[in-house]
This record gives structure tokens, sequence and C-alpha cells, in this order.
């Protein structure tokens, strides 16, 4: 039976029951037609039902446009009949005025959950292989009432060359959701040329807590993130040419009486742009390759260091369903716009300002390892397929993704492209 597994609502609320993803987004979007640089603010209740946390009934509420254009700021607040609660908070791109090519983002969330799928071991394996690895049964997992609570500070650098020389906050003008002006890249591979690089520091702490854990197993952790990107693509929201290249590295230098830990991080996506066809706006063809390792002789917590399943990587499976010292990942997608005005006629929802709808069919190939050995990391590899279908709005996308596996199925609501 496909379940519902996580619940984001993707027209104008963001919710995230794992600290935010690490991304670029300085930049604004205008659409032809529609006035510019209005804040704009939204209040949305909402309700689902999900495996993990039974009914749920939450309040989402933000603001755009303050105190700077490119600024958003959104939190939300749920409960459910189980007894789970959180509050999560997002402040986005803010610009410092002294140092006008530095940016801000920051993040806050507490949350408890009751009865939380985990694949870890509540104590040391015995006569079997380590819950989360490769070779885990499906079912080597526990649930356990638990909280998880984290914060993040996002600094992030725009370099002066290539598309970033002329201003470091970009504008895309957009006609009927498409891009027509203010491509940020997509051009020859050199950061000097074309598209935007940043350099980003991250300061982060997370702390999460399960009854049925060993006190011994660590679940807390705080340190510091760096990287390197290069984002070479025409439109950061929705690609369709060039390609985004980062690499970074998490690090704890030995927190709450852990061991220090180490794990780097590397990423390519490619888009390529087809020809449309008849009754097409659009059509493109998006690959991504990932790869993580833990350098450190003592591991990370499962959750910050190489990890498989969940909303992007490895969608059939829950998330987190596969950890190690070690992951590769590759995923294919076929992206295309129909030629259709059905979304742009519904004026009950204008204040969405919806755009477009697409559909996606999507294959993903991954595995997890004790060591980064390119031999073993492509034996006995998971995979599964997927369609989805998404949507522009409020100048993001939203997605619902349906992806089978020979060992489990799911179905995902969520915001944004998984890459």
């Amino acid at each position: 039976m496909i379940q519902l597994r996580s619940f984001k609502a993707f027209m104008l609320l963001s919710m995230a029951l794992l600290p935010a993803a690490s991304c670029v987004a300085d930049f604004v979007v205008r659409e032809l037609g529609r006035e510019d640089g209005k804040p704009d603010r939204f209040f949305v209740p909402y309700g689902f039902s999900s495996e993990g946390m039974g009914l749920v009934a939450g309040v989402a509420g933000g603001i755009s446009g303050l105190p700077q254009e490119q600024n958003s700021f959104f939190t939300t607040a749920l409960v459910s009949d189980e007894g789970a609660a959180a509050v999560y908070a997002f402040f986005n791109d803010y610009q410092f005025s002294r140092i006008p090519r530095l940016f801000l983002d920051a993040a806050v969330g507490l949350g408890e959950f009751p009865q939380k799928r985990t694949y870890i071991d509540a104590s040391p394996p015995v006569n079997k292989p380590p819950a989360g690895s490769n070779d885990s049964a499906a079912d080597d997992f526990f649930r356990a009432d638990g909280f998880s609570n984290w914060i993040e500070l996002d600094f992030k650098y725009v370099f002066d060359i290539g598309h970033g020389r002329y201003t470091p906050i970009n504008t895309y003008t957009l006609s009927n959701g498409l891009l027509v002006g203010g491509a940020s890249g997509g051009g020859v591979f050199n950061p000097f040329k074309s598209g935007r690089s940043y350099v980003q520091a991250k300061l982060f702490h997370q702390d999460r807590d399960y009854d049925a854990v060993d006190p011994s197993v660590l679940l807390k952790t705080s340190g510091i993130g760096l990287s390197f990107k290069y984002d070479n693509t025409d439109f950061q929201v929705n690609p369709s040419t060039g390609n985004v290249f980062e690499i970074g590295i998490k690090h704890d230098p030995g927190s709450h009486e852990n061991e220090n830990w180490t794990v780097a991080e590397l990423e390519y996506s490619q888009y390529f742009k087809l020809t449309p066809g008849a009754r097409v706006e659009q059509s493109v063809i998006a690959i991504d390759f990932w790869t993580a390792h833990n350098f450190s002789a003592d591991s990370s917590p499962y959750y910050v260091g190489p990890t498989l399943g969940g909303l992007y990587r490895l969608r059939a499976y829950p998330i987190e369903r596969f950890h190690d010292r070690s992951a590769i990942y590759y995923s294919a997608e076929y992206r295309v716009i129909p030629e259709s005005d059905l979304l742009r006629s519904l004026r009950f929802l204008d204040f969405a300002n919806l755009q477009w709808w697409s559909l996606a069919a999507f294959i993903e190939y991954g595995r997890v390892a004790p060591e980064w050995n390119i031999k073993e990391l492509h034996e006995s590899m998971k995979h599964d397929v997927g369609l989805s279908m998404r949507v522009m709005a409020t100048q993001d996308i939203g997605r619902f993704d349906l992806v089978w596996s020979k060992d489990d199925t799911a179905a995902w609501l969520m915001y944004g492209h998984p890459f």
C-alpha cells in the first residue's frame, strides 16, 4: 500500500521535519504583468494524516519582501492526535549592507514525536547487519517517543565573477512561470564567465533523543560546515539548462563529550533543454550525482552522515532508511511542461499565482557502505522508479511523487525539485 510518509503543503507553507537544506537563493523573481516589490503575506491552516504522526492540525504563516525585497520569513506550528507537536521558523536571504555580497539564512525547529520509526540499533547488533546498512532488513527499526531540535545559521558570500559580477542579487523575469529574462548561467562551465559562485559557512546544532536508545549512541552534535557551490543554471528555481557543482565538509570538533567527526560531500547536476514538441512548453532531462564519506575514525550521528531514503534521494524508502560511513547516488529525470492554461484559468486561486503544471518520470540508484570503495558502492545497489506531478505556484515548485522499488513504495508531497 502506498503511504503518505511526509507532508509539505506546496503552495503557501513550508514545514520541515528535518533541518533546512543547504540552499542558495539570493534572487528575486518578477512576473510580467504583476506588481513588483510589494510585500506578500499569508496565513494558512492545514491538516493531514501521516504514518508517523496520525491526524495533524497546524497553521502556517509568513511574509516575503520585508525588510528587503529578497527576504522571506515563514513559520508553522502543528499538533497531532498521537501527541506530536512541533514549531519551525525560517528567515532567508538577509543582505548585509556593509558587505553587500554576504547573506544570512537562519532556521530553528523544535519537535516532539511519538513512536518515531528509527533505523538504528538500540544496542550493539548481534549476528545481523547493522540497522540502516545496505544489507539490513526492512523491518530492522524501532519505534520510540523522542524529540528532534535544531538550529542553523548559514552565511553565504557571492563571488564577483561570472554572472555574479553584475549584482549580488539576481533578478529573474518570468512570463507564465517560464524564464524570459535574467538567466543566471547556462553557458560554458567556467565560473569566471558563466553562472554564480558561492562560499558558504554553516553553524549548526542538532539534538535528537529516543527513549529506547542506549545513552552511548551518538545523537547530539554541534559544528560548522564549509562549502563551495558553482550554480551555472539559467534559473535556480526551475533549471532548464546548465549545471551545478557543490563540494563541502561538515565538522564537529568534539562537542557534547563526542569524538570529533568530519563528513565530506560532492554533488554534480546537469540539465539538458530539449526542443519542445507539439503542445509542450518545456522539456528537460536532469541528471544528478552525489557522494559522501566520513573521514574520521569515529562515526557521526547517523542523520548528519551519508544517508539515503526520504524526500530527495531513493524516494521509495523512508527518511534515513540507509546510512553508513560512505554513500553514492545517481538519478535521472525527464521533466515536461504541457502547453496548458488550466491552472492560470482558476481565478479563485489567483492568490497562489499558479502558472503551470508538469509531469516527471525518474529513476534512482544508490547504496551506502562502510568504506568509500568504488567497487563495493556499485554492488547490490538499491534502486527505484517514480512519477511526479509538479506545479509552479508563488514562484516556487510544488511536487507530488509516487515511487516504487522492490522493497518499498512511497508518496511524497514536497516543495522544490529534488535537485
